[in-house]
Protein backbone atom coordinates (compact mmCIF):
# COMPACT_ATOMS: atom_id res chain seq x y z
CA UNK A 1 0.00 0.00 0.00
CA UNK A 2 1.35 3.83 -0.63
CA UNK A 3 1.31 6.43 1.56
CA UNK A 4 -2.16 8.15 1.88
CA UNK A 5 -1.22 11.39 2.78
CA UNK A 6 -1.50 14.70 0.39
CA UNK A 7 1.12 15.60 -1.68
CA UNK A 8 1.88 18.99 -3.57
CA UNK A 9 1.29 18.89 -7.30
CA UNK A 10 4.42 20.02 -9.37
CA UNK A 11 4.06 23.22 -11.46
CA UNK A 12 2.71 23.13 -14.81
CA UNK A 13 4.62 24.01 -17.72
CA UNK A 14 3.21 26.76 -19.71
CA UNK A 15 -0.16 26.00 -21.65
CA UNK A 16 1.70 26.38 -25.19
CA UNK A 17 3.66 23.54 -24.20
CA UNK A 18 1.53 21.12 -22.47
CA UNK A 19 -0.85 21.44 -25.51
CA UNK A 20 1.63 21.13 -27.80
CA UNK A 21 2.94 17.98 -26.25
CA UNK A 22 -0.88 16.51 -26.13
CA UNK A 23 -1.66 17.54 -29.74
CA UNK A 24 1.89 16.36 -31.19
CA UNK A 25 1.85 12.68 -28.99
CA UNK A 26 -0.87 11.48 -28.48
CA UNK A 27 -3.46 13.39 -30.67
CA UNK A 28 -1.55 12.08 -33.72
CA UNK A 29 -2.14 8.33 -33.76
CA UNK A 30 -5.37 7.74 -36.02
CA UNK A 31 -6.21 6.70 -39.49
CA UNK A 32 -5.72 10.02 -41.49
CA UNK A 33 -3.25 11.81 -38.61
CA UNK A 34 -0.13 10.25 -39.55
CA UNK A 35 0.11 7.61 -37.86
CA UNK A 36 1.64 4.06 -38.46
CA UNK A 37 -0.77 1.87 -39.89
CA UNK A 38 0.46 -1.37 -38.08
CA UNK A 39 -1.38 -0.30 -35.21
CA UNK A 40 -4.36 0.36 -36.86
CA UNK A 41 -6.31 -2.66 -35.28
CA UNK A 42 -7.02 -3.99 -32.15
CA UNK A 43 -5.17 -7.36 -32.67
CA UNK A 44 -2.16 -5.59 -33.43
CA UNK A 45 -2.20 -4.15 -29.39
CA UNK A 46 -1.73 -7.45 -28.36
CA UNK A 47 1.74 -8.23 -28.63
CA UNK A 48 2.34 -5.18 -25.95
CA UNK A 49 4.53 -6.74 -22.88
CA UNK A 50 2.39 -7.95 -20.16
CA UNK A 51 1.91 -5.83 -17.43
CA UNK A 52 3.70 -6.59 -14.22
CA UNK A 53 2.32 -7.79 -11.00
CA UNK A 54 3.32 -4.25 -9.61
CA UNK A 55 1.89 -2.36 -12.36
CA UNK A 56 -1.49 -4.44 -12.04
CA UNK A 57 -1.55 -2.80 -8.30
CA UNK A 58 -1.20 0.91 -9.29
CA UNK A 59 -4.80 1.40 -9.95
CA UNK A 60 -7.03 3.19 -7.48
CA UNK A 61 -10.35 2.93 -6.66
CA UNK A 62 -12.23 6.21 -6.03
CA UNK A 63 -15.92 6.39 -5.16
CA UNK A 64 -18.09 9.45 -3.88
CA UNK A 65 -21.16 10.33 -2.24
CA UNK A 66 -23.06 13.03 -0.93
CA UNK A 67 -23.60 12.63 2.88
CA UNK A 68 -26.96 11.56 2.63
CA UNK A 69 -28.03 8.57 4.86
CA UNK A 70 -29.75 6.91 2.38
CA UNK A 71 -29.20 6.33 -1.14
CA UNK A 72 -31.26 4.91 -3.64
CA UNK A 73 -34.10 4.39 -1.03
CA UNK A 74 -31.96 2.28 1.13
CA UNK A 75 -30.63 3.13 4.39
CA UNK A 76 -27.86 0.79 4.52
CA UNK A 77 -26.27 1.16 0.87
CA UNK A 78 -23.28 2.66 2.16
CA UNK A 79 -22.43 -0.29 4.52
CA UNK A 80 -23.15 -2.58 1.79
CA UNK A 81 -20.84 -0.13 -1.16
CA UNK A 82 -18.02 0.07 1.35
CA UNK A 83 -18.18 -3.94 1.86
CA UNK A 84 -18.10 -4.45 -1.39
CA UNK A 85 -15.33 -2.50 -2.68
CA UNK A 86 -13.46 -2.62 0.32
CA UNK A 87 -13.62 -6.95 -0.32
CA UNK A 88 -12.41 -6.10 -4.04
CA UNK A 89 -9.63 -3.59 -3.54
CA UNK A 90 -8.15 -6.16 -0.43
CA UNK A 91 -8.40 -8.96 -3.21
CA UNK A 92 -6.46 -7.62 -5.80
CA UNK A 93 -4.08 -5.12 -4.22
CA UNK A 94 -5.83 -2.12 -4.96
CA UNK A 95 -5.54 1.32 -2.93
CA UNK A 96 -9.62 2.63 -2.14
CA UNK A 97 -10.50 6.73 -1.79
CA UNK A 98 -13.92 7.57 -0.72
CA UNK A 99 -14.66 11.32 -1.20
CA UNK A 100 -17.51 13.47 0.59
CA UNK A 101 -18.20 14.81 -2.69
CA UNK A 102 -20.15 18.00 -0.39
CA UNK A 103 -16.35 18.73 0.58
CA UNK A 104 -15.12 19.46 -2.77
CA UNK A 105 -16.91 22.88 -3.39
CA UNK A 106 -16.70 24.40 -6.68
CA UNK A 107 -18.12 27.79 -7.14
CA UNK A 108 -21.12 29.54 -8.21
CA UNK A 109 -23.64 26.81 -6.16
CA UNK A 110 -22.52 24.30 -9.32
CA UNK A 111 -24.16 20.66 -8.98
CA UNK A 112 -22.58 18.50 -6.56
CA UNK A 113 -22.27 15.99 -9.85
CA UNK A 114 -19.21 18.19 -10.78
CA UNK A 115 -17.54 17.32 -7.45
CA UNK A 116 -16.19 14.24 -9.06
CA UNK A 117 -14.12 16.05 -11.30
CA UNK A 118 -11.71 17.76 -8.12
CA UNK A 119 -11.80 14.52 -6.42
CA UNK A 120 -10.06 12.72 -9.72
CA UNK A 121 -7.53 15.31 -8.89
CA UNK A 122 -7.30 15.11 -5.20
CA UNK A 123 -6.67 10.89 -6.00
CA UNK A 124 -3.73 11.59 -8.15
CA UNK A 125 -2.08 14.14 -5.65
CA UNK A 126 -3.35 11.86 -2.37
CA UNK A 127 -1.67 8.71 -4.48
CA UNK A 128 1.41 9.99 -6.61
CA UNK A 129 2.35 6.55 -7.61
CA UNK A 130 -0.58 5.06 -9.01
CA UNK A 131 -1.07 5.19 -12.90
CA UNK A 132 -4.56 4.84 -13.00
CA UNK A 133 -7.75 6.17 -11.25
CA UNK A 134 -10.84 3.68 -11.34
CA UNK A 135 -13.88 6.14 -10.64
CA UNK A 136 -17.01 3.74 -9.32
CA UNK A 137 -20.41 5.99 -8.79
CA UNK A 138 -21.99 4.57 -5.22
CA UNK A 139 -24.89 3.03 -7.12
CA UNK A 140 -22.43 0.29 -8.77
CA UNK A 141 -22.00 -3.54 -7.61
CA UNK A 142 -18.88 -5.01 -8.34
CA UNK A 143 -20.73 -8.56 -9.11
CA UNK A 144 -17.63 -10.26 -10.38
CA UNK A 145 -15.11 -9.55 -7.72
CA UNK A 146 -12.79 -12.37 -9.48
CA UNK A 147 -12.17 -10.42 -12.26
CA UNK A 148 -9.36 -8.10 -12.20
CA UNK A 149 -10.02 -4.44 -14.01
CA UNK A 150 -6.55 -4.50 -15.65
CA UNK A 151 -6.90 -7.80 -16.61
CA UNK A 152 -10.41 -7.12 -17.76
CA UNK A 153 -10.54 -4.13 -20.00
CA UNK A 154 -6.69 -2.60 -19.76
CA UNK A 155 -4.89 -5.23 -20.82
CA UNK A 156 -3.98 -4.78 -24.68
CA UNK A 157 -6.31 -8.32 -24.62
CA UNK A 158 -8.94 -7.37 -22.35
CA UNK A 159 -9.18 -3.61 -24.51
CA UNK A 160 -8.92 -5.66 -27.67
CA UNK A 161 -11.78 -8.11 -26.70
CA UNK A 162 -14.12 -5.20 -25.63
CA UNK A 163 -13.58 -2.10 -27.14
CA UNK A 164 -15.81 -0.65 -29.94
CA UNK A 165 -14.65 0.33 -33.26
CA UNK A 166 -15.86 2.67 -35.56
CA UNK A 167 -19.29 2.19 -33.60
CA UNK A 168 -22.33 4.82 -33.95
CA UNK A 169 -22.15 7.34 -30.63
CA UNK A 170 -26.11 7.64 -29.82
CA UNK A 171 -27.30 10.94 -27.91
CA UNK A 172 -30.13 12.08 -25.54
CA UNK A 173 -33.23 9.90 -26.22
CA UNK A 174 -31.37 7.01 -28.34
CA UNK A 175 -31.30 9.83 -31.38
CA UNK A 176 -27.82 9.52 -34.17
CA UNK A 177 -25.50 11.65 -33.30
CA UNK A 178 -23.53 11.46 -36.08
CA UNK A 179 -20.55 10.50 -34.19
CA UNK A 180 -18.77 7.25 -34.42
CA UNK A 181 -15.70 5.56 -32.46
CA UNK A 182 -12.08 5.61 -33.61
CA UNK A 183 -11.36 2.51 -36.36
CA UNK A 184 -8.20 1.88 -35.00
CA UNK A 185 -6.42 2.72 -31.54
CA UNK A 186 -2.86 2.15 -29.90
CA UNK A 187 -3.21 0.54 -26.71
CA UNK A 188 -0.51 2.87 -25.27
CA UNK A 189 -1.96 5.67 -26.46
CA UNK A 190 -4.63 5.29 -24.66
CA UNK A 191 -5.76 7.55 -21.52
CA UNK A 192 -9.14 7.37 -20.55
CA UNK A 193 -11.49 4.21 -20.68
CA UNK A 194 -15.61 3.92 -20.58
CA UNK A 195 -18.39 2.49 -22.15
CA UNK A 196 -21.41 3.38 -24.29
CA UNK A 197 -25.29 2.77 -23.75
CA UNK A 198 -27.92 3.06 -25.49
CA UNK A 199 -27.74 7.27 -25.00
CA UNK A 200 -24.02 7.78 -25.35
CA UNK A 201 -20.90 7.69 -22.98
CA UNK A 202 -22.08 7.14 -19.21
CA UNK A 203 -18.76 8.49 -16.97
CA UNK A 204 -20.30 6.48 -14.11
CA UNK A 205 -17.75 3.91 -14.39
CA UNK A 206 -14.35 4.82 -16.22
CA UNK A 207 -10.94 4.65 -15.92
CA UNK A 208 -8.44 7.27 -15.98
CA UNK A 209 -4.82 7.46 -16.72
CA UNK A 210 -1.97 9.58 -15.24
CA UNK A 211 -0.74 11.54 -18.46
CA UNK A 212 -0.36 15.53 -19.09
CA UNK A 213 -2.80 15.14 -21.19
CA UNK A 214 -5.25 13.59 -17.84
CA UNK A 215 -4.28 17.21 -16.52
CA UNK A 216 -5.60 19.05 -19.00
CA UNK A 217 -8.74 17.13 -19.51
CA UNK A 218 -9.37 17.61 -15.62
CA UNK A 219 -8.80 21.40 -16.31
CA UNK A 220 -11.26 21.74 -19.54
CA UNK A 221 -13.61 19.64 -18.26
CA UNK A 222 -14.68 22.11 -15.32
CA UNK A 223 -14.78 25.13 -17.76
CA UNK A 224 -17.06 27.39 -16.02
CA UNK A 225 -19.64 27.67 -19.68
CA UNK A 226 -20.38 24.15 -19.07
CA UNK A 227 -20.63 24.07 -15.43
CA UNK A 228 -23.93 26.64 -16.26
CA UNK A 229 -25.33 24.72 -18.42
CA UNK A 230 -28.38 23.13 -17.46
CA UNK A 231 -27.92 19.99 -18.89
CA UNK A 232 -29.61 16.65 -17.55
CA UNK A 233 -26.64 15.02 -16.67
CA UNK A 234 -24.11 17.68 -15.46
CA UNK A 235 -20.43 16.07 -15.54
CA UNK A 236 -21.47 13.58 -17.82
CA UNK A 237 -22.95 15.90 -21.10
CA UNK A 238 -19.72 17.85 -20.05
CA UNK A 239 -17.54 15.24 -21.10
CA UNK A 240 -20.14 14.51 -24.10
CA UNK A 241 -19.66 17.57 -25.41
CA UNK A 242 -15.75 17.73 -25.11
CA UNK A 243 -15.46 14.08 -27.05
CA UNK A 244 -18.01 15.48 -29.91
CA UNK A 245 -16.26 18.71 -30.35
CA UNK A 246 -12.49 18.00 -29.83
CA UNK A 247 -10.70 15.31 -31.85
CA UNK A 248 -7.37 16.04 -28.90
CA UNK A 249 -10.44 14.40 -26.53
CA UNK A 250 -11.73 11.49 -28.92
CA UNK A 251 -8.33 10.49 -29.61
CA UNK A 252 -6.90 8.81 -26.43
CA UNK A 253 -10.36 7.88 -25.50
CA UNK A 254 -11.59 3.80 -25.80
CA UNK A 255 -15.02 3.30 -25.68
CA UNK A 256 -16.13 -0.82 -24.49
CA UNK A 257 -19.07 -2.41 -24.67
CA UNK A 258 -21.61 -2.04 -22.03
CA UNK A 259 -21.32 -5.14 -20.26
CA UNK A 260 -17.58 -4.97 -19.70
CA UNK A 261 -18.06 -2.63 -17.38
CA UNK A 262 -21.40 -0.88 -17.15
CA UNK A 263 -24.28 -3.46 -17.57
CA UNK A 264 -27.56 -2.02 -16.20
CA UNK A 265 -30.69 -3.69 -13.97
CA UNK A 266 -33.53 -4.98 -15.94
CA UNK A 267 -35.87 -2.50 -15.37
CA UNK A 268 -33.12 0.30 -17.81
CA UNK A 269 -34.20 0.62 -21.09
CA UNK A 270 -31.66 3.09 -21.63
CA UNK A 271 -28.67 0.15 -22.00
CA UNK A 272 -27.67 -3.79 -22.21
CA UNK A 273 -28.96 -5.42 -19.22
CA UNK A 274 -26.44 -6.98 -16.71
CA UNK A 275 -26.12 -11.09 -17.11
CA UNK A 276 -24.02 -13.56 -15.30
CA UNK A 277 -20.25 -13.01 -15.93
CA UNK A 278 -20.20 -9.08 -16.27
CA UNK A 279 -18.11 -7.10 -14.21
CA UNK A 280 -20.61 -4.85 -12.50
CA UNK A 281 -24.67 -3.46 -12.45
CA UNK A 282 -24.90 -0.08 -12.19
CA UNK A 283 -28.62 1.38 -10.89
CA UNK A 284 -27.68 4.40 -13.68
CA UNK A 285 -30.25 7.27 -12.56
CA UNK A 286 -32.46 5.58 -9.92
CA UNK A 287 -32.80 8.00 -7.35
CA UNK A 288 -35.28 6.83 -4.57
CA UNK A 289 -37.74 4.99 -7.06
CA UNK A 290 -39.68 2.56 -4.94
CA UNK A 291 -38.32 0.15 -7.88
CA UNK A 292 -34.54 0.61 -6.89
CA UNK A 293 -34.49 -1.19 -3.12
CA UNK A 294 -35.90 -4.63 -4.64
CA UNK A 295 -33.50 -4.53 -7.77
CA UNK A 296 -30.40 -3.50 -5.54
CA UNK A 297 -31.30 -6.66 -2.82
CA UNK A 298 -31.45 -8.54 -5.86
CA UNK A 299 -28.45 -8.13 -7.69
CA UNK A 300 -26.39 -7.90 -3.96
CA UNK A 301 -27.83 -11.86 -3.54
CA UNK A 302 -26.46 -12.61 -7.13
CA UNK A 303 -22.88 -11.43 -6.69
CA UNK A 304 -20.19 -13.63 -6.52
CA UNK A 305 -19.48 -15.26 -3.39
CA UNK A 306 -16.39 -14.57 -2.14
CA UNK A 307 -15.00 -13.72 1.66
CA UNK A 308 -15.56 -10.86 3.31
CA UNK A 309 -12.11 -9.99 5.31
CA UNK A 310 -12.50 -9.77 9.09
CA UNK A 311 -11.06 -6.16 9.54
CA UNK A 312 -14.24 -4.97 7.06
CA UNK A 313 -16.63 -6.57 9.08
CA UNK A 314 -15.43 -5.34 12.14
CA UNK A 315 -14.90 -1.69 11.07
CA UNK A 316 -18.59 -1.66 9.91
CA UNK A 317 -19.33 -3.75 13.61
CA UNK A 318 -18.12 -0.97 15.15
CA UNK A 319 -19.48 2.02 12.78
CA UNK A 320 -15.54 3.40 11.99
CA UNK A 321 -15.68 2.03 8.30
CA UNK A 322 -13.94 4.90 6.46
CA UNK A 323 -17.34 6.14 4.20
CA UNK A 324 -16.65 9.36 3.05
CA UNK A 325 -13.31 9.67 5.07
CA UNK A 326 -11.95 11.74 2.27
CA UNK A 327 -12.39 15.23 2.38
CA UNK A 328 -11.83 18.46 0.38
CA UNK A 329 -10.48 21.86 0.85
CA UNK A 330 -12.21 25.12 -0.35
CA UNK A 331 -12.14 25.33 -4.19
Amino acid sequence: MWNWLTIQTSSWPQTSEIYDKISNGVGNFYPGSGHDSQHTSPESSRVSAPASAESKKKIVMVTGSAGNSRMLGMPRIKEMVYENRITYAQKHGLNFMWANMTSYNLPDGAPVYWNKIPILRDAFDRFPEAEWIWWLDIDIIIMNISLHIHDHVLSPEGMARNILLDYPINGAEGGRTGYRTSPGYRHEDINFVLSLDHWGMNVGNFLMRRSEWSDWLLDMWLEPLYISQNWVFPENDGWSHLWQHHQIVRNPTACMNQHSMNAYPDYNALGSHWEAGDHVVHFAGCGGDPICEGAWAKHWSMREDVEVPAFVKDKLREGVAEIEAFQGGAK
